[in-house]
């Protein structure tokens, strides 16, 4: 194939392969805007300005559609140059080829460096565009304009020719460039609304420019329309896009432009009146621009600030169902946790009053320490209920009137055993006169409780812990719990606090006991804080309370908190009763009937809810020891059937379940349970409500 050939179809290929037809269109549009403003400076000895300049063309080209557009904008120059009517010197038309469209070139790399939107929705585009425009037309005039004078062609002085060419070029990119990047770069979705509106507002500014540069009007009435056009400018500038502002600014260019070539009412030179209003548009275009953009860019924050408010509002949703679905956990946790240790509490009961009855010394230590263990995992499934309940803020405290060293003694017994265990030293500093205070005193007891089994865990066996108090009638009640132990790192003093924290020395622990201390402080009105030297230095938590009260009487006994069913009964009850338990976990309920037995009651067992009502119509029960959790027929619907069929005197129905919060309680009496107790449940608290029967 002859190389002719090659080289053509190469030439085509390439073409093709660069898009032919945008070449083609940025080709023609420099050419013929080039050749009609030699036109109308030929014709009309016009300025070579207005909008007729295709600097603003040629830029936007390079800038949407890369540097190879070079090639369609230097071909248009040459061409247009060539065939000029005055017949330009070689050396004019070399430095029209290359000025301008190196000045695109480097208009491009300016707004690609410094990361220009062609949407023209910032601000720093807008002062960018700017600054391009009145910088960049400085390199094509100055080009030419030496050419001419050097060739001796300039038909004005050199400054007045360079000056024209600038101002031309400047106007050229203030409202060709983007008046393409924002209708080719914009890609917001259109309503019809905002459609109409930006159709009105660009007729009626198109009115009153046709107005104002086709007629001659009074001095009086043409400011009376210069503001009516300012009025609309600034409606399109805060309303509407960028992209009517540029289109508002070029149809202003466009249509003053022909009225003064056309209608020419003024009494100015042409050449004289376009300069005139090519600087009008020069001088009020940035003040457009810079507006719209600072309007653009409010809306577009409020949309930003709306977008993550829905998605901080979604998250959160999230987060409260999570929360939800996890305290929903750890209550059915508990729930589940409490069945099979009911049995394993009654179990242990037995074996001890077996144990009691046989003198084995040796059996009652064993069952002891399993008893000791059984607590502390019951007191465990408290916690986590606690947590849960003062985290969705179903918490209430019940407070009264109560003896602080009471608390203080309770608080004690029940870390007996615990500190025998590891051979701690308890020392107690209080005042000697009587100290009371309003708090919940089962909670009182509790936050006791944790602070002394906190310090007891974290303190090697021998060591000394040190449970002092301070009354101030001013600063309140200070409760101090001071170790021997192994210290708390300085990074960890303001997290030991929140739940499931732990120290990292491998202690055994869910990490809940402190979260709930802090929280049942502050319900009642205090703060707690922890204090340490650092690393086995020892450690110490204080509590401040509100300042304590004097009252003459109490108005109940501080009574701690409950230990499930781990007392034995300290005598045989004066009066026996008929009982029934109705409870599908028949370990457990075959072990509560035993030691009931053992007590000398009169014991019935039922595994299921219409066991248990048929049960009850054949034995002589006044008594019922209902489980709500209940296969097929709950415990709250046996109840209901009972009262039905039996009525309330002398039936007495108490609720047993793994669910102890407020709510399950209330739910109880509604379906007509005289008590609720919490699993596992011993002699002792069955004993508690029986000795109140009559």
């Amino acid at each position: 194939m002859p190389i002719g050939t090659n080289f053509y179809l190469s030439f085509m290929r390439t073409l093709y392969e660069q898009k032919i037809a945008s070449f083609l269109l940025v080709f023609l549009s420099v050419l013929g805007l080039l050749k009609y403003n030699q036109y109308l400076f030929y014709h009309f000895n016009t300025s070579p300005a207005v909008i007729l300049m295709p600097t603003g063309v040629a830029l936007a080209a390079m800038y949407l559609g890369g540097y190879r557009m070079w090639v369609p904008i230097t071909a248009a120059w040459f061409l247009a140059t060539l065939t000029s009517p005055v017949e330009p010197p070689p050396a004019v038309i070399a430095a029209a080829t290359i000025a301008y469209p190196l000045q695109s070139v480097v208009g491009t790399y300016v707004l690609r460096r410094l990361q220009f939107l062609g949407t023209m929705e910032r601000v720093r585009c807008a002062l960018i565009l700017i600054g391009v425009a009145l910088v960049l037309p400085v390199i094509g005039p100055t080009g030419t304009s030496l050419a001419q004078w050097l060739s001796g062609s300039l038909s004005a002085t050199l400054w007045l020719t360079w000056s024209r060419a600038w101002a031309g070029g400047v106007l050229s990119i203030m409202l060709f460039t983007p008046l393409i990047t924002t209708w080719a770069r914009d890609r917001s979705q259109k309503t019809i609304l905002k459609i109409l509106e930006g159709v009105v507002a660009l007729t009626l500014l198109a009115a009153v420019t046709v107005v104002i540069f086709w007629t001659t009007l009074p001095q009086a009435g043409a400011f009376v329309l210069l503001y009516l056009l300012f009025t609309l400018l600034f409606w399109i500038g805060l309303r509407m896009h960028p992209r009517i502002v540029s289109t508002a600014l070029f149809l202003v260019t466009l249509l003053g432009a022909s009225g003064s070539i056309i209608a020419h009412p003024s009494h100015n030179p042409l050449n004289l009146q376009l300069l005139s209003d090519e600087l009008f548009i020069i001088l009020i275009a940035p003040i457009f621009f810079i507006l719209s953009a600072l309007v653009s860019e409010r809306r577009l924050s409020t949309e930003v600030a709306e977008v993550r408010a829905r998605d901080l509002e979604a998250a959160n949703r999230k987060l409260s169902l999570e929360d939800r679905a996890k305290n929903d956990f750890l209550a059915t946790l508990a729930h589940e946790l409490r069945n099979p240790l009911a049995p394993v509490v009654t179990s242990l009961e037995l074996i001890k009053m077996t144990a009691g009855d046989l003198n084995r010394k040796d059996l009652e230590e064993t069952v002891k320490v399993a008893e000791a263990h059984t607590a502390t995992l019951t007191h465990l499934l408290d916690d986590l209920l606690d947590i849960s309940r003062i985290t969705q803020k179903k918490y209430k405290l019940h407070k009264e009137s109560i003896l602080l060293q009471s608390a203080v003694a309770q608080a004690q017994r029940t870390v007996e055993a615990l500190y025998a265990s590891k051979s701690h030293t308890l020392r107690v500093s209080m005042p000697g006169n009587d100290l009371w205070i309003e708090a919940d005193p089962l909670r009182l007891e509790q936050i006791l409780v944790n602070l002394l089994n906190n310090a007891a865990k974290y303190t090697p066996p021998g060591g000394t812990i040190d449970l002092s108090i301070l009354h101030d009638a001013e600063r309140g009640l200070r409760i101090s719990v001071k170790d021997t132990g192994v210290g708390i790192e300085p990074h960890m003093l303001g997290k030991i606090f929140e739940p499931f924290i732990q120290t990292q020395d491998g202690s055994a622990g869910l990490g809940i006991g402190l979260s709930l201390t802090k929280r049942l402080v502050e319900l009642h009105g205090g703060k707690v804080w922890a204090e340490s030297a650092g690393p086995g230095q020892g450690s110490e938590f204080v509590v401040v309370l509100p300042a304590v009260q004097s009252v003459q009487l109490p108005l109940t006994a501080p009574a701690g908190r409950r230990r499930k069913g781990f007392t034995l009964a300290k005598q045989k009850p004066l009066q026996k009763h008929h009982i029934l338990i109705v409870d599908d976990n028949k370990p457990a309920a075959d072990g509560l009937k035993k030691l009931l037995e053992h007590a000398g009651h009169s014991v019935h067992v039922a595994y299921d809810g219409l066991s248990g009502i048929d049960a009850m119509r054949t034995a002589e029960s006044h008594v019922v020891l209902l489980d709500i959790g209940l296969p097929g027929m709950d415990g709250y619907e046996v109840a209901k059937a009972l009262r039905l069929e039996h009525g309330y005197n002398p039936l007495v129905l108490v609720a047993l379940t793994g669910y102890g919060q407020d709510e399950d309680k209330a739910k109880a009496t509604n379906a007509g349970f005289n008590h609720h107790l919490t699993k596992p449940v011993g002699i002792a608290d069955i004993e508690a409500i029986l000795a109140k029967i009559k």
